[in-house]
Parts: C-alpha cells; structure tokens; sequence
C-alpha cells in the first residue's frame, strides 16, 4: 500500500519549509528559481549564492506569484517532493530549453517543469503520486494538456525532469523531442480534455 501525498501549493506561509527541503546540496541551490530568473551568473549563485535564488522566490510569491507545489505525506505531515508545475507561460525558460520549446505556448498547457523527491524519500513511489496530483490540479485549473520533458537517454543532472517510464506510466506520449548535446529531449504530452 502506498502512502498518499497531497500536494500544497507554494505561498508565503510554506516558504521555510520550501527552504528546507529544497535547501540542501542535493538539490545544488537552484530553489526552482530557474524558470523565472535564469541568468549568465546562473551557475555561480546555485554553487556560490543560493540565497539569491531564494530571495527571487520569496519575491515572487510575495507578488502573488506561482511557482509550484511541495508535496506532503499524510499520514505524519512530512514535506518530501517539490514540483514545479503550472501553467507553462508561468515558466520563461520552458521556452529556450530542449523538448519544451517545441510545444505550444498559452495557458491552456500546464508543464512538469521539474519534480523533485528528496534523497530520504526515493525510492517509495512518491514521484508517480506527485504527477497524479499535478493531473488533478491541471485539470481543475482548466488545462487542455499537460506537457513534460524527461530526457532519453537520463544523463546526470536531468533528474528533475522525470523519467520517460514514469511519464508513459501515467498516459503521456511522446509529441515530439529534438537532439540536445549527448541526449535527447522528449516533449510528452497528456490531453486532459
């Protein structure tokens, strides 16, 4: 039996536990905030200035912003996932990167731009429970489809974008993908209406 998640989304009142789960050096300073803030110095505030990336969180959902969803474990209130999904205009980057700038763009299409489980939580099936609550949320939030983009082959650092089993486990296809560097990357596409 597996243990159910529900998912909370980002806002003022969950920004230290954002900060914690995401604040360790396995997740390398990024807070998400990539898809909003991406910069030439982006490298150097994930290794040297995290706090950066934070401070453009907090910023915007201080502004009323969206950014995604921390998922939490009923049964002991335990935050264990991050997702950063939504309506894929609400992510800049989505539109210069491999697989995802392939896809249309409105707001109509919600994206997976990342999901994160932390270490002490993988293995428990907790990212196939995170998407089927972003299915749900896509389609109360009035989605056509819902777009992911999992790199095939995975190569390091493409963890954040999901595998291509656990997206066709959940009813995605493959639309379509594009060569990028020793890889390449998939735009999976699942219609909700």
């Amino acid at each position: 039996m597996s243990v159910l998640l529900h998912l909370v989304e980002l806002d003022q009142r969950h920004m230290q536990q954002f900060e914690r789960l995401l604040g360790g050096k396995e997740f390398g300073g990024c807070f998400c905030s990539v898809w909003h803030s991406f910069g030439p110095d982006w490298e150097a505030r994930c290794k040297e200035r995290p706090a950066e990336n934070l401070k453009a969180v907090a910023e915007r959902i201080a502004a009323g912003g969206h950014l995604g969803f921390l998922a939490k474990r009923d049964d002991d209130g335990a935050f264990v996932g991050w997702t950063a999904a939504g309506p894929k205009t609400g992510y800049p980057y989505l539109k210069d990167r491999p697989g995802s700038r392939l896809g249309p763009w409105d707001d109509s299409v919600w994206s997976v731009a990342c999901l994160a489980v932390a270490f002490a939580h993988r293995g428990r099936g907790h990212s196939a429970e995170i998407l089927r609550g972003v299915i749900e949320k896509a389609r109360k939030g009035g989605a056509r489809s819902l777009e992911a983009y999992p790199y095939e082959p995975a190569i390091g650092g493409s963890e954040y974008r999901g595998s291509k089993k656990l997206y066709e486990d959940a009813g995605f296809k493959v639309a379509e993908g594009e060569p990028a560097g020793e890889t390449h990357a998939l735009r999976m596409e699942l219609l909700l209406s």
